[in-house]
């Protein structure tokens, strides 16, 4: 349990994290609406935020960019404790979005994760976990999917059996399966080319790997591909590894020899629809620790002792 509310605080540091963007001024623009609000939400000001999410659906009418802006405030009424509102947004969010098109993804998985947050709340572990089961089961996309598993696996992936490393092809090292690393303890990192978060993991992993590998860590770094590199929004997927070989090799120094699977099923089952994601697993291949967010260093140096000396 305490474990559980280390996690929240964490999850609630990194939002935070998020949050803290330069406000706006002057009238609110479509592209500048999301940023006001995340704005607004990071001082805690939710009034203010929803005033101006008021005021633009009266000026342009509700699109993807208004949609954006209400799946932040559910989350901001959320994580501030105001429930009732919470609940109200995703209502919102609910009646607007009629199914999974590209520019409603983001809004409708902000949506179910609120709404399953809110459950916990309510209703308690068992219930939220039949909410998010039954959202899984209807979602199609791959983003919401991992989305909804994200928030599953917070609720029971520690202390079950690792998921496996699904798909032979990396991008870098020898292809890895848990099973095949029975005895040795795992540590996951999930990562993504363009993500500026995960490449300031980078000398931490170096460090860890360096002081624990003689001790039978394996670290393991999986991705998957988006569909694009950078400004093309269309790479092929032999243009996309290319430019991930790339990234791992001048981004990741240390690392060189780590096994990078590349598979989307393997993020989607450790939803790692934010990344860094991490996971570690102990020598009988139970997830002893799940984070989708940054995690300190002394935090994983922790958790890989008590590991270790198990």
């Amino acid at each position: 349990m305490q474990r559980r509310r280390n996690l929240s605080v964490r999850l609630r540091v990194a939002l935070a994290s998020l949050l803290s963007v330069v406000p706006v001024a002057g009238p609110v623009r479509a592209a500048e609406l999301v940023q006001g609000v995340r704005s607004k939400l990071s001082a805690a000001d939710l009034s203010s935020g929803e005033a101006a999410v008021e005021a633009y659906r009266l000026s342009k009418g509700v699109d993807a960019e208004y949609l954006n802006a209400v799946g932040w405030l559910a989350r901001g009424a959320e994580m501030l404790g105001k429930r009732e509102k919470a609940a109200a947004w995703v209502g919102e969010l609910r009646r607007e979005i009629r199914g999974e098109a590209p520019e409603t993804i983001v809004p409708l998985g902000a949506a179910i994760e609120v709404e399953g947050k809110l459950t916990l709340a309510s209703g308690g572990r068992g219930a939220a976990i039949r909410f998010l089961d039954g959202q899984l089961a209807l979602a199609k996309d791959t983003a919401l999917r991992s989305r909804i598993r994200k928030n599953l696996n917070i609720l029971t992936l520690e202390g079950e059996l690792a998921p496996e490393i699904l798909g032979a092809e990396t991008l870098s090292g020898p292809p890895v399966r848990i099973a095949d690393l029975s005895g040795r303890p795992v540590l996951l990192f999930f990562w993504a080319s363009w993500c500026g978060d995960c490449k300031a993991e980078s000398a931490k992993l170096a460090r860890l790997r360096e002081k624990y590998a003689k001790r039978g860590l394996v670290l393991v770094a999986p991705t998957r591909l988006y569909g694009s590199v950078e400004a093309k929004k269309d790479a092929t997927p032999a243009e996309e590894k290319a430019h991930v070989r790339k990234v791992f090799a001048e981004a990741y120094p240390g690392l060189e020899g780590v096994s990078v699977p590349v598979d989307t099923e393997t993020m989607v089952r450790y939803g790692a629809s934010a990344t860094p994601t991490y996971a570690l697993v102990d020598e009988k291949g139970r997830v002893r620790f799940y984070a989708p967010t940054r995690v300190g260093e002394a935090e994983l140096e922790r958790l890989i002792e008590s590991v270790l000396s198990q």
